[in-house]
């Protein structure tokens, strides 16, 4: 029996309605539902549009049923179809259904939200865990202040109470306004609006000491916090207005410098090598707020200013993941922090641009920055979150209906509800975080890496500027004079260090047959006094002489190079040490290339001819301008010799993500530091 044709469109009404019905149940996407829902809009017989509409009833009343047994808000739940959209596995829903998205979905932002003890830090983990699995060339940054992932392996971790940073800008921007573009973000911090002046005032003070130092000193040093603190105590004010604003600028520099030394030194760790590889830093030791939202923005406007001038992308390439994060970026505690806008709106929105997803893991939802809110576009909720404050921001970042917020308060330890912006499932996707089991308890050290820090001086401290000098080349010096009758500790150390100045200090210490407290204290004068500078090569100490301690002895100053005193000792001890190999017919120390006065700090020539150039590498600035000198030269080998190993790695890292050089310029590039510059000379291998 035909279905009459005067029912059609009534049959045609009660079969859209009852599809309706199942696309907002999420039943529609089921392949069998769906085959059912067809065979009943393209049959004409009565009998089968009867039995398929009944068949779909059914399905709607055993689905009614389930909701009622077993009752969850967050129904309908999402169809297999639309939460399987990419490789990366976030969690599994309520049914058992995985939910899989795109990872460059992510680059938008995420914040993790839940309270201590509900598995928002194994989620981190689990985080972690799939970012590696599916991109494994991506770096992950974490800012981990509660030292809960120490024991997360193939990361490198880093001790933040034994770090220094300086205010070194990335290559690619100009340092002088890159440290004066920050100002206003830090006074924002601050809360020092109107103390801004001051801190501008300071910036200028410390540049001119900066510059006067370096011309007088040939020394390569840094600009720090400590600097600008230093500067601002020479400012005169009068105004009883004016002292107001000077003195909450000093408390506020004061509390940012703290205890530790994270903001001052002549030299730190170069925020381009820390971000190089996947990096644990532990920032247990920072208790100040103001010490941690400084070093977020400090890092994020870093990164800012190296990504501000790329090109646009959305595939992810950096991770910087913040736990605990309302320390580092929640809202200002003063009367008008609603009114104002935070720098870190912008900052945000460029860094998605360039490929780096920022993840903010917080216990309170209601202190995160507003700015940091609104550039977020993922939230994922993991066990049951307090407070009505916190439960609003949640609805209205999710849409949720009050049933559903109210939900929310009895979520159990690792029940999660998740919401992705660009998903095809458009609404929140309720489930379990994926169970992760406790990290092996391996005891991972923090490394070491105080041999990449200068110690902090006032830039004030400036040596007599030296006079030229004719270049000698440093190997054991004889100028035919006895050895003089020297008297103080001092005295000995600085004529040693003269006459042998590629020992290490075990080989000074030995040959003056000095205790480890003499020689201690003879260091710390003769560097206190401009004679002497100390320098780590790995594991490898060394103690420079300065121009001054060759005046002293009236030596001829040794250093082809006024620039600075540490890259023209470590190019003569590359030279030094080439000089030993057999193989070479040739060493020789800054060799003219092209006709501007560019030089090649070492190079060789060995008895087939093979010429290689040597480029001394003490931190990773300057390496384009370096390499671009080096093209279209006839040179076999390029060799960057740095200090350390650490060095090395960073150098290497920053040429293989370069696009800047041309590939037959970098496949003759190679990477060594100097010890295994001397492991390769004892085995036989340059």
């Amino acid at each position: 029996m035909r279905v009459p044709i005067s029912q059609l469109d009534e049959y045609a009404k009660d079969l859209e309605d009852l599809r309706t019905e199942l696309e907002r149940r999420g039943l529609l996407y089921n392949s069998g539902v769906g085959s059912l829902v067809k065979s009943a809009n393209v049959t004409f017989s009565q009998a089968i549009y009867d039995s398929v509409t009944g068949r779909l009833r059914l399905i709607l009343e055993a689905h009614k049923t389930e909701c009622l047994r077993k009752p969850d808000e967050f129904r309908e739940y999402g169809p297999e179809q639309l939460l399987s959209q990419g490789d990366f596995y976030l969690m599994e829903q309520m049914d058992g259904v995985p939910f899989q998205i795109d990872l460059n979905k992510l680059v938008t932002g995420m914040l993790v939200l839940g309270p201590q003890g509900s598995g928002k830090s194994r989620f981190i983990i689990h985080l972690v865990n799939e970012f590696s699995r599916v991109k494994p060339n991506v770096n992950i940054t974490i800012i981990d202040p509660k030292n809960g992932f120490r024991n997360l392996p193939d990361f490198r971790h880093l001790d933040l109470g034994k770090a220094s940073f300086d205010c070194t800008s990335p290559s690619n921007a100009n340092q002088k306004n890159f440290v004066y573009e920050f100002m206003p973000i830090f006074a924002n911090v601050c809360s020092l609006i109107f103390s801004l002046d001051f801190i501008n005032q300071a910036v200028d003070i410390a540049h001119s000491q900066l510059q006067q130092y370096t011309n007088q000193t040939g020394e390569e040093t840094a600009l720090c916090f400590q600097d600008i603190h230093a500067a601002l105590l020479t400012i005169k004010v009068k105004n009883f207005r004016q002292i107001g604003y000077h003195d909450a600028a000093k408390t506020a520099l004061s509390l940012i410098l703290g205890r530790q030394n994270l903001f001052t030194c002549r030299k730190g760790l170069s925020l381009e090598w820390l971000f190089s590889e996947n990096t644990v830093i532990n920032a247990r030791c920072l208790t100040n707020e103001m010490q941690c939202k400084m070093l977020i923005n400090f890092m994020l406007y870093w990164l800012y200013q190296r990504a501000k001038n790329l090109p646009e992308t959305k595939e992810i390439k950096h991770v910087i993941i913040i736990d605990d994060a309302t320390r580092f970026i929640g809202i200002a505690h003063q009367y008008d922090a609603n009114k104002r806008t935070s720098p870190l709106g912008h900052i945000l929105a460029v860094l998605r641009s360039a490929g780096i997803c920022v993840v903010f893991a917080t216990q309170i939802a209601s202190q995160i920055d507003p700015a940091v809110l609104s550039l977020s576009r993922n939230m994922i909720v993991v066990g049951n979150i307090n407070g009505e404050e916190n439960l609003r921001v949640i609805q209205s970042f999710m849409s949720l209906t009050p049933a559903q917020k109210n939900a929310v308060l009895r979520f159990q330890t690792r029940e999660t509800l998740a919401f992705i912006s660009g998903s095809a499932w458009r609404f929140p996707v309720h489930g379990w975080a994926p169970f992760v089991e406790d990290l092996p308890t391996q005891n991972i050290p923090c490394e070491d890496y105080s041999n990449l820090i200068v110690s902090w001086h006032p830039l004030t401290e400036i040596p007599q500027k030296e006079t030229e000098q004719v270049p000698v080349a440093p190997e054991t010096i004889n100028n035919e004079q006895p050895t003089p009758n020297l008297k103080s500790f001092v005295d000995k150390l600085v004529w040693d260090c003269i006459n042998y100045p590629n020992d290490k200090v075990t080989g000074h210490i030995a040959r003056l047959d000095f205790s480890v407290r003499i020689y201690e204290t003879a260091m710390n004068a003769a560097i206190q006094n401009g004679y002497l500078l100390r320098s780590m090569s790995g594991k490898s100490v060394y103690l420079i002489a300065t121009p001054k301690a060759y005046e002293k002895f009236n030596f001829s100053c040794p250093y082809e190079r006024n620039a600075s005193i540490e890259h023209s000792f470590y190019v003569q001890l590359a030279a030094h040490i080439l000089k030993k190999d057999a193989m070479l017919s040739k060493v020789q120390t800054e060799t003219s290339i092209g006709s501007k006065g560019a030089t090649i700090d070492v190079t060789s020539i060995d008895k087939s001819g093979k010429m290689t150039a040597y480029e001394i590498t003490l931190s990773t600035s300057n390496l384009l301008s370096n390499a671009a000198k080096l093209q279209d030269t006839a040179y076999e080998k390029i060799v960057w010799l740095c200090k350390d190993a650490a060095t090395s790695k960073a150098v290497k890292a920053y040429f293989n993500k370069s696009s800047a050089l041309p590939e037959d310029l970098t496949a003759k590039f190679e990477y060594l530091h100097f010890s295994k510059l001397s492991s390769q000379m004892k085995k036989g291998k340059t």
